[in-house]
């Protein structure tokens, strides 16, 4: 390989600049989405404790008990972003705006069959979707060095079982298959075996140079300078490295470069719930799920610290997935009024940097600083007569990461979710329900391109955003 004459700086600069590609971004807490399903009308709240739908499979094997037939159901959610970007320079004049819509039209899937079985005994099998989306910032953004677009899936495969010890406490247990595969496409500076070791400084470059654009040739060449002295590049190869950046700057398409990878993990549910009263439920469960280490390819199209015109390289990331505490209840008030609640811990500290391994280069180590987020939900269902049941819910989800740690690959905030939805008895097995839910983000502020070993670089690139999801759902649920 080209590269084993190399420094070890060298190395890991590049190792940084492809790094801090990897993205991921959901309509939940952090990258976490919960299954789609007839909960998800009152916005999830009463999760752990809810009765009418197979995704109990997954968000409480104990609440499997709570179902007293065979029924079989299913959801497919449609997620429509309206995500626009407000840069913080003149990007209409630098020629470099993010696209009009950086989110991605998003399928979330489920499915899933319960069966009560002998000895108060039920079992449950369900697949959905437990992670995932992306962004997608377009060819021309000034921050197209670190990320152009990413995108992650995730599902699961949950096999469940509970158990009704008496009329109060039910107790369940899931271990399910989880399968996730991401990809992110990025436009670095090409950049020839003679830039040595000088690609972290290069990064830095990048940024400094920004500013410089549009500047009249003799302003221009002091600008550069200056940033060429401000970010450490070496002299002897500036004038290779100024050039090649130069065209970058001006839209010249540079290195493109392109992560691929998958993995499968693990999960384990354990989970209870308690019937205090009449009516009246409270449920408790754990969810561990775990991490990632996504293997595939790092395909590199140009020169990037090597001379060679392409290169495709073994590549793995860790990717650490959070731990999940949940508590719900349900509280039946008069004949036709159900309220429910929700209260989720999600344990991001955990989420403290990502690895990625590139054969021939050291591990790199991008800090991401996730703090634990939580979710509150509550929710109702009001009986109109006994076919039709209207929902109606309300969520809030706490940023799992600080503005002055958030980065453009990783764009989470908090969210304000509101839901209405309809459940309609069509005859005594089978149900249809329908849901319409809005997503307010908060302003996804971000000051910075990445944070490497406590550094942050590229500070010009500041935004925020107006990001709004609109999601539909339809489900179903038949008894046999």
């Amino acid at each position: 390989m080209p590269w084993n004459h190399r420094s070890t700086s060298a190395k890991l600069a590049l190792g940084f600049s492809l790094a801090v590609l990897v993205s991921h971004q959901a309509s939940a807490v952090g990258f976490i989405v919960s299954p789609t399903s007839e909960n998800t009308g009152i916005a999830n709240a009463g999760s752990a404790v809810y009765d009418r739908s197979v995704a109990a499979i997954s968000n409480n094997p104990a609440a499997m008990s709570l179902i007293p037939h065979k029924q079989v159901g299913g959801n497919l959610s449609v997620v429509i972003p309206d995500w626009p970007v407000n840069e913080n320079w003149d990007c209409r004049e630098e020629d470099n705006c993010a696209d009009s819509n950086i989110g991605s039209l998003l399928a979330i899937p489920s499915l899933g069959l319960i069966r009560p079985m002998d000895h108060n005994f039920t079992w449950g099998i369900g697949l959905a979707a437990i992670a995932g989306q992306g962004v997608d910032y377009g060819d021309d953004w000034k921050g197209r060095a670190i990320i152009r677009d990413n995108s992650l899936s995730v599902l699961g495969l949950m096999n469940s079982i509970s158990w009704r010890m008496n009329e109060k406490w039910t107790f369940g247990v899931g271990l399910g298959i989880i399968y996730g595969e991401m990809h992110q496409k990025q436009d670095l500076p090409s950049l020839s075996a003679s830039a040595g070791d000088d690609l972290e400084s290069v990064i830095q470059f990048v940024g400094l140079a920004q500013d410089c654009r549009g500047l009249p040739p003799p302003l221009l060449a002091i600008c550069l300078n200056s940033a060429v002295n401000d970010s450490g590049l070496d002299i002897e190869s500036a004038a290779e490295t100024i050039g090649s950046i130069r065209d970058y700057l001006d839209g010249e398409p540079g290195t493109k470069v392109k992560l691929e990878g998958d993995d499968l993990g693990a999960e384990i549910a354990l989970g209870t719930t308690f019937e205090f009263l009449p009516g009246h439920r409270l449920g408790l469960v754990y969810r561990h799920t775990s991490n990632f280490t996504f293997e595939g390819d790092a395909t590199i199209n140009g020169e990037l610290l090597s001379d060679e015109p392409s290169q495709k390289q073994h590549m793995t990331l860790d990717w650490n997935m959070p731990d999940r505490l949940i508590v719900s209840g349900s509280h039946q008030v008069g004949d036709d009024l159900k309220l429910y609640w929700d209260f989720e811990r999600v344990f991001f500290d955990t989420f403290e940097r990502t690895d990625l391994r590139i054969d021939g280069y050291p591990t790199v180590q991008i800090d991401r600083n996730f703090k634990d987020a939580n979710r509150y939900a509550i929710g109702a269902e009001y009986a109109l007569d006994h076919k039709l049941t209207l929902q109606f819910g309300l969520s809030y989800d706490e940023s799992p990461v600080d503005d002055e740690d958030r980065m453009p690959d990783i764009p989470v905030d908090e969210i304000v979710k509101t839901m209405v939805g309809a459940i309609y008895q069509t005859n005594d097995r089978l149900h249809l329900h329908g849901y319409a839910a809005v997503e307010f983000f908060g302003d996804n502020k971000v000051e910075q391109l990445a944070s490497i070993h406590g550094q942050k670089i590229g500070s010009t690139v500041n935004f925020d955003s107006d990001a709004v999801l609109y999601v539909l759902g339809l489900s179903f649920g038949y008894k046999f």
